[in-house]
C-alpha cells in the first residue's frame, strides 16, 4: 500500500503533463517527419550512385562530382536540420538557450509538418522574413511550441468537410493557416491564424488552462495550448490566442537577443 508521501509533487504532475502531451504530438509528427526525411535521402542515394557508376565506368568527371557531393552536403544538413526538429520532443532533450533565429526554427518546424497540412487539405501560406533577428532560446522548447501551436491550427479544421477538387461546384471554404513574421518594439512577432470558424469566447479565455479542450471523443487532453505558454514564458516571452473574423489567430512574443 502506498503512503501519502508516495504521491506525486505539483511539479512532478506538471512534468507528467507536459510529457502526455509531446506523446501526443509525436505521432502525429512522425509520418510528416518520415517523409521529409526521406526526400533528402533519396536525393544523397541517387547522388552516391551516379558517382559511383561513374567511377565504376572510368567516366568521373572532377566537376561533375563535385556538384554531387556539395548536393550531398547540403542534404545532410536539410536531414539534419528535420532530425533535430523532431529531438525537440525527446523527454531527455535539455538544451540550454542560446541565440537562435526564429525565421530556421519556423522552416524546419513547416518542413517537418508538411505532409500533416497535405493530408488535412490544408493550404499553408507563409513569407519567411528576410532578417537576421535572433532570440535567446533552448531550439528544441522554440520548436516543440511552434509544433504544437501549427497543429492546433490543422486540428481546427478536423470538424469541417473537405473540399473536393473533382467534383464540379464545390464550394465549401478554403482551408488555410497563415504564419506570418515581423518584429515590432524589440520583440520578434509570430502569428498562426486559421480560418477554421473560431471558438466560443469562453473557450478562448480559458484555452491556456490544463485540460480545456472541444474534442468530445477524448482524442484530445487539453494540454498542447498549456504546454505552449508555459514554453514561451521559458524564453521571456508570450503567446496569445485571439478570435478573427474567419477563425482564431495564435501569436507568440518573444524578446529579440541584444546585438
Amino acid at each position: 500500500m502506498s503512503s501519502e508521501d508516495d504521491s506525486p509533487t505539483a511539479a512532478e504532475l506538471a512534468l507528467r503533463l507536459q510529457h502526455s502531451a509531446r506523446l501526443a504530438s509525436v505521432g502525429k509528427l512522425a509520418s510528416s517527419a518520415a517523409h521529409e526525411i526521406n526526400q533528402p535521402l533519396n536525393v544523397i542515394r541517387m547522388a552516391a550512385f551516379n558517382v559511383r557508376r561513374a567511377i565504376q565506368k572510368g567516366t568521373l568527371d572532377p566537376e561533375s562530382a563535385l556538384v554531387k557531393l556539395e548536393r550531398i552536403d547540403s542534404q545532410i544538413a536539410r536531414a539534419a536540420r528535420l532530425v533535430g526538429g523532431m529531438k525537440a520532443f525527446s523527454p531527455t532533450t535539455t538544451d540550454a538557450p542560446t541565440a537562435v533565429s526564429p525565421t530556421d526554427v519556423l522552416t524546419t518546424a513547416l518542413q517537418l509538418m508538411a505532409k500533416r497540412f497535405t493530408a488535412a487539405d490544408v493550404e499553408l501560406i507563409h513569407e519567411p522574413r528576410d532578417g537576421d533577428e535572433t532570440v535567446q532560446a533552448a531550439p528544441s522548447a522554440f520548436q516543440e511550441l511552434v509544433i504544437h501551436l501549427l497543429d492546433n491550427a490543422i486540428e481546427a479544421y478536423s470538424e469541417a468537410p473537405q473540399r473536393n477538387p473533382l467534383l464540379e461546384g464545390d464550394n465549401l471554404a478554403p482551408r488555410w493557416v497563415k504564419v506570418g513574421e515581423a518584429v515590432q518594439e524589440q520583440e520578434f512577432i509570430i502569428t498562426i491564424e486559421d480560418a477554421a470558424g473560431g471558438l466560443s469566447a469562453e473557450i478562448v479565455d480559458r484555452a491556456f488552462l490544463p485540460f480545456v479542450t472541444t474534442a468530445q471523443d477524448g482524442s484530445h487532453a487539453g494540454l498542447g495550448l498549456t504546454v505552449c505558454a508555459s514554453l514561451a514564458a521559458s524564453m521571456g516571452g508570450a503567446v496569445m490566442l485571439d478570435p478573427t473574423d474567419l477563425g482564431l489567430v495564435a501569436t507568440v512574443r518573444l524578446p529579440l537577443k541584444a546585438i
